[in-house]
């Protein structure tokens, strides 16, 4: 789900330096630098999308699957290599379909794309059971499976030339939108669990605006706005007809196509030849156990015995080979071992404790010096940040400088950041029994120090956060004392006229907040009637109950807004108001 469909992807470059592959390109371009198996992930990727471009172009493309994909050569000579007499729709949860455009992808996938779709279906049974359980549990169809399978071939380290990461191939802002943590320290896109839980969510909100898969799947791909645009310029809800237009990218028009020619072979892999020489993974089987503050992957795990390479796999969504030093963590282990991790976790030595300090390479500097200049050694820098090669580090990539045993105070002298003052200890200490806040979609500091009747700097304190003004959704926050007021979003629907900038400031947020809720890639693509979520702090609003004789102009005066505000932030589509009528107010 790239959302980036029709667009071309980076060309590679040459001399002084410049990236010479796709995937060189991307590792650039990413700020967290990419471990061999990522760039192996990124190269199956382009190679992939490569051959699929070639089947895009109609002279290119053969019909006929290559015969010598056949374990028995006498199949080569069968008259229906596609088995479409034995495809049955009642097999699938999902809408089946077979024409034309989805036997060239079958033929794809039984010839050029043979040995992708074998690699595919190793990985999947890794994640088959999640999955289907997360749809489940949503109420959408399991062969959603599928649609997983075409974003990124089970991968949870496949990233696209646009920076799309994971089995569902999520950009950074459609999965904070859909409550998925995306920052320095770790990437929710890569988490599968996680992941599918958004990408559920976000499928289920699709066919709601459509009322239809196949429309529903090709929002996913290209955008809900590109294809409502489609729907308006040819009066049509048929994806098929959609399809014979240009008005829809042919990354777009061929997503449908190829999530069905998948499923069906997926179905019975062994009707179509693989049934042979692939290499099935075992489902994913694993507990979960809370960690505070940042701790390594080699120390976690020594604490749940098994080897630090497979403690990552179970943990793909952590960047820099530790948990966060702010807040609780939830960690994969092995079934089995979250006791015996809990006790050995318990004895780990203050000295096993790792503070960090982040690092922008400057243009010229080498890992040596920078090495020097923290009092560590190279190794350890290259083993934090996973570098394959110490001596190609580019300008602007930031890295993780491991320091233990160091005193934090110490630690923030060095940041130049002052250390917590006796106020603030004070201020930071219990007084009541202590909950924990996950992090919503939208939500700031502010409005959860209104929610639980705390102040927004005694939760900085008590969370020791550095940047009061950014927080994640996902991250786990500790609230002493408070209890919770239930919040409630906002809805405002676009009129004629509006800007996303002005809507934002109407309602006193950022545009990349809203544009964040709302998954907008494009902040200037809004439409009027759009319904537009919007998440503000309660304390910022008061309720007005509508008088005999008022008027919105009146009313406006009174409360120094305007007539158009009062309308946005109360939804209203005319000026018509009735006495007991109750109205949200902004707070200056």
């Amino acid at each position: 789900m790239s959302g980036t469909a029709g667009a071309a992807p980076p060309e590679p470059a040459d001399a002084d330096g410049e990236p010479t592959s796709v995937w060189e390109a991307i590792e650039r371009r990413s700020d967290v630098p990419l471990s061999e198996e990522d760039l192996r992930a990124v190269q199956e990727l382009a190679d992939e999308r490569f051959a699929e471009q070639q089947v895009l172009d109609a002279r290119a493309f053969i019909r006929q699957p290559d015969p010598s994909f056949y374990l028995d050569p006498l199949k080569a000579l069968e008259l229906d290599p596609l088995h479409l007499d034995q495809i049955a729709p009642g097999e699938f949860d999902i809408p089946i379909v077979v024409n034309g455009e989805v036997e060239k992808w079958m033929h794809y996938f039984l010839g050029r794309g043979r040995k992708w779709y074998a690699r595919w279906l190793g990985r999947s049974t890794r994640y088959q059971k999640l999955i289907h359980t997360e749809m489940a549990a949503a109420g959408l169809p399991k062969d959603h499976f599928f649609l997983a399978m075409v974003e990124s071939g089970f991968s949870t380290h496949a990233r696209s030339w646009a920076s799309a990461v994971g089995i569902w191939q999520f950009m950074s802002a459609t999965g904070r939108a859909y409550g998925l943590r995306v920052d320095y320290w770790v990437d929710d896109r890569r988490d599968p669990e996680r992941a599918t839980k958004a990408a559920a969510a976000y499928l289920k909100e699709l066919y709601e605006q459509q009322g239809d898969w196949y429309l529903a799947w090709a929002s996913y791909n290209g955008g809900p706005s590109r294809v409502s645009r489609a729907i308006r310029a040819h009066d049509s809800r048929n994806f098929w007809v959609l399809a014979q237009h240009d008005t829809l990218p042919p990354e777009t028009r061929n997503y449908v196509p190829k999530i069905l020619a998948a499923a069906i072979i997926g179905k019975h892999p062994e009707r179509y030849g693989f049934d042979q020489g692939i290499e099935y993974l075992p489902p994913l089987d694993y507990e979960s156990v809370d960690v505070e503050g940042a701790v390594t992957l080699d120390v976690l795990a020594r604490c749940a015995e098994v080897s630090e390479e497979d403690l990552a796999a179970l943990n793909p969504a952590l960047l820099r080979g530790a948990t966060p030093p702010q807040g609780i963590s939830q960690i994969r282990v092995p079934t089995g071992r979250a006791e015996s991790f809990a006790e050995k976790f318990a004895a780990i030595p203050e000295s096993e404790r790792v503070t960090f300090r982040r690092h922008t390479v400057a243009k010229g500097e080498t890992l040596g010096a920078i090495a020097h200049t923290y009092g560590v050694s190279v190794s350890d820098i290259t083993a934090m940040n996973r570098i394959r090669d110490p001596n190609r580090i580019y300008p602007g990539t930031e890295l993780v400088i491991p320091l233990k045993g160091v005193p934090p105070e110490l630690v923030a002298e060095a940041a130049g950041v002052a250390p917590p003052s006796s106020s603030s200890a004070d201020a930071a200490t219990p007084a009541a029994p202590t909950t924990w806040h996950t992090v919503r979609r939208g939500e700031t500091l502010a409005a959860i120090a209104s929610r639980y009747g705390v102040k927004a700097t005694d939760i900085v304190s008590w969370n020791k956060l550095s940047d009061p003004d950014h927080i994640e959704a996902g991250q786990r926050l500790r609230i002493e004392g408070g209890s919770p007021q239930d919040t409630t979003p906002l809805s405002y629907t676009v009129r004629r006229g509006d800007a996303l900038s002005t809507i934002a400031q109407r309602f006193g947020v950022s545009v990349a907040d809203l544009s964040a809720w709302n998954g907008l890639r494009d902040p200037s693509d809004i439409k009027v009637g759009q319904v537009l979520k919007l998440y503000s702090p309660a304390a910022s609003w008061e309720t007005y109950t509508v008088q005999k004789g008022d008027s919105l102009g009146r009313i406006a005066s009174t409360h120094g807004c305007t007539v158009n505000d009062i309308k946005g932030w109360n939804d209203l589509a005319s000026s018509t108001i009735y006495p007991g009528q109750s109205l949200r107010i902004r707070k200056d």
